[in-house]
């Protein structure tokens, strides 16, 4: 008897250890994130973490605008993460999206995303205008946050004209962008081959009343250097000491370095 309910018992488990344990068949959707709309001419990258226990069928990303029908885009993989294209839209469009992940056994539909075509979400307010000088034609600005800034679509304006728009690069905590006017960077100037990027289209005058304006993309102030009064020729550079935060004085020109705390004398005219 004993023989026999051994028997039966090694059947059993042998039957049962053929019976594969269920794989979970629905994908996962994860580390959902999407590039920014500076402005109409920006498409929107829009990037995921997707996984499953099986095999993934497709992936697809899905947005909308107002009250229009949902605009399906086919998400491609590298690995396990996967891409999408919105296309770009008129400035304050918002855009909604969503992704769905299907595989053999499910669907998956990731929570809704957002954002607004020209709201930036980046805290620009820690870029001041830091040293002006009319007489090597140079405009510098400081990051005085804790991190850096993308500083993509901020502005420069000279006498409320736009002259410089801020390329697609970082500017590191406490570092300073120096930018050339045009006039000395062009062929035979002192700062020819300068990087084209960061040439604003104006001069600078020593001499002359002036207004500087630092703007972030939508054109809110940052900074503003108003000088609407000319007591003395500026020497050499219009300078906040300290760096970023201070008022301004006339000090020795300081090029992409920290501001000269020797000669200094007030600025005068500044509204």
């Amino acid at each position: 008897m004993k023989k026999i309910f051994l028997a039966a018992f090694a059947a059993l488990f042998a039957f049962s250890s053929c019976v594969k344990d269920e794989m979970y068949p629905y994908p996962t959707i994860a580390d959902i994130s999407n590039t920014i709309a500076y402005d109409e001419t920006e498409d929107v990258t829009v990037t995921a973490t997707v996984t499953a226990f099986v095999d993934i069928q497709e992936v697809n990303l899905f947005y909308k605008t107002g009250s229009s029908a949902a605009q399906k885009v086919k998400m491609t993989a590298s690995g396990s993460t996967y891409t999408g294209i919105i296309p770009a839209q008129p400035m304050g469009t918002e855009v909604t999206y969503y992704i769905e992940a299907t595989t053999d056994g499910g669907t998956t539909t990731s929570p809704e995303g957002k954002y607004t075509v020209g709201v930036i979400p980046i805290d620009f307010t820690p870029l001041k205008l830091n040293e002006l000088n009319g007489n090597d034609k140079f405009i510098e600005i400081i990051n005085t946050g804790s991190a850096p800034i993308n500083i993509k679509g901020i502005k420069i304006f000279k006498d409320t004209k736009d002259v410089w728009t801020g390329p697609n690069r970082e500017l590191a905590a406490g570092a300073f962008l120096l930018l050339y006017s045009e006039d000395v960077t062009g062929a035979g100037g002192k700062h020819e081959g300068y990087d084209s990027e960061l040439v604003f289209t104006s001069g600078l005058s020593a001499k002359k009343a002036v207004r500087v304006q630092l703007t972030d993309p939508v054109k809110k102030d940052l900074d503003d250097f108003n000088l609407v009064t000319v007591s003395k020729t500026a020497p050499a550079s219009y300078s906040r000491v300290p760096d970023g935060t201070g008022k301004w004085f006339f000090t020795p020109a300081t090029p992409g370095i920290k501001n000269s705390t020797d000669n200094t004398d007030p600025v005068t005219g500044l509204m």
